[in-house]
């Protein structure tokens, strides 16, 4: 709602892993994600009226949660009531005793025919790795057009059990990843040094191709604990703007999350003749797990530095700032404003060329805006190698 004049934002708001409605924690009972949801979503609606005269702003919101468990449904239920939202219980809040396998379609059309509200962020917290199947993550991008999924998957848990046999076999094939995994290699792979890196690969490359989302974000969260089992967070979108708030969260609580990535740009999936036993490479490699802390964004400034006046210099007709952040966003763990702050010794030194929708030219790479076409500075472009 960053246009003022919006007076309203309709929204699907879908936790398809709900739970009993609370938790206990190290500090004791806490709210889960249905309340969570509700409260964030009143709290937007005050913050967006903080200081406004006009006729309030509205955030207008549809819930749906899903729970399978008899006992904890029965529990969500009584929690919401206790919570004061009793009355809102069939109406804009709809509740689920089902698998959300077997309620998502009623779900995505119910949706859909919210006039104006095609907008949906489904969590699908799963435990583990095979509760939600990608082509039921597809069918909801191929119903929804401003569908965001958050997808928690276990691939620890999946990785201590991989094996090439009928039962495991099956398994990846009901949840849509069985073509994804090189199976013939995995004992090859086993045999050496980094096999559950190479098979990682291989299966993040196919939650993002079986997904049928354009943008992904794809990092880990290790719980506490003595033998905790890591777990990847995934946002799929296709809206390069939702990817790269998703980036920012990430970014801001860079002590909850990690990354496994280079600090420029990297690659989904698995090549065989970019396996690391081969050609030491290790784009993309989960060895090691890093936060998000200031020595990445400053490893990545410096890498993009060096890497996006080459990819302007190939676009020598020139290149929208937005279509560039499109083309990037699965490559890189860069926000947009990383990548302004990459761009801007370029600008400041003339290698680059940001032109203003309707003339005129950025003097800082920090203030480019997204209609703003790059392209490289003639003159320049003899100290990158082109003439």
């Amino acid at each position: 709602m960053a246009n003022e004049k919006m007076p309203r934002l309709k929204l699907t708001l879908v936790d398809g892993f709900a739970g009993g409605g609370l938790y206990t924690d190290d500090n004791g009972i806490a709210p889960g994600s249905p309340l969570i949801m509700l409260q964030t979503a009143r709290e937007a609606e005050v913050y967006l009226n903080v200081a406004r005269t006009q006729k309030p702003r509205e955030v207008d919101a549809r819930y749906h949660f899903v729970e399978p468990n008899p006992s904890s449904f029965e529990h969500l239920t009584h929690t919401l009531k206790a919570e004061n939202y009793g009355s809102r219980i069939g109406k804009d809040i709809l509740l689920y005793n089902n698998k959300f396998e077997s309620v998502c379609a009623n779900i995505v059309e119910a949706a859909a025919t919210h006039k104006g509200g095609q907008r949906a962020l489904f969590l699908l917290d799963q435990y583990a790795y095979n509760d939600i199947a990608m082509p039921t993550v597809r069918s909801i991008f191929q119903n929804l057009k401003g569908a965001e999924v958050i997808l928690t998957f276990n691939v620890d848990s999946l990785l201590t059990f991989l094996t090439d046999s009928k039962q495991f076999r099956s398994i990846t094939q009901r949840i849509g990843l069985e073509q994804y995994i090189n199976w013939t290699d995995i004992a090859r792979l086993k045999a050496g040094s980094y096999w559950r890196q190479m098979i990682q690969r291989q299966i993040s490359h196919g939650i993002w191709r079986a997904s049928g989302a354009r943008f992904m974000t794809l990092f880990f969260v290790t719980p506490k604990g003595n033998r905790p089992w890591s777990y990847w967070l995934v946002h799929l979108s296709n809206a390069y703007r939702a990817n790269d708030v998703m980036k920012t969260v990430h970014w801001d609580h860079g002590n909850s999350f990690g990354h496994s990535l280079e600090g420029g740009f990297f690659e989904i999936g698995y090549e065989a003749n970019r396996d690391i036993d081969v050609t030491s490479q290790t784009q993309m490699n989960f060895m090691e797990t890093s936060a998000f802390d200031e020595a990445l964004r400053l490893r990545s400034v410096e890498t993009l530095q060096d890497l996006l006046p080459r990819m302007i210099y190939n676009n020598p007709n020139g290149i929208l700032f937005n279509d560039l952040m499109s083309q990037i966003a699965n490559q890189t763990t860069a926000t947009e404003k990383i990548v302004k702050e990459s761009l801007h010794a370029g600008v400041a030194a003339k290698e680059v060329q940001a032109i203003i929708e309707g003339g005129g030219l950025r003097s800082k790479g920090t203030s480019i805006h997204g209609k703003d076409i790059l392209i490289p500075h003639r003159q320049r472009s003899i100290f990158l190698g082109h003439l």
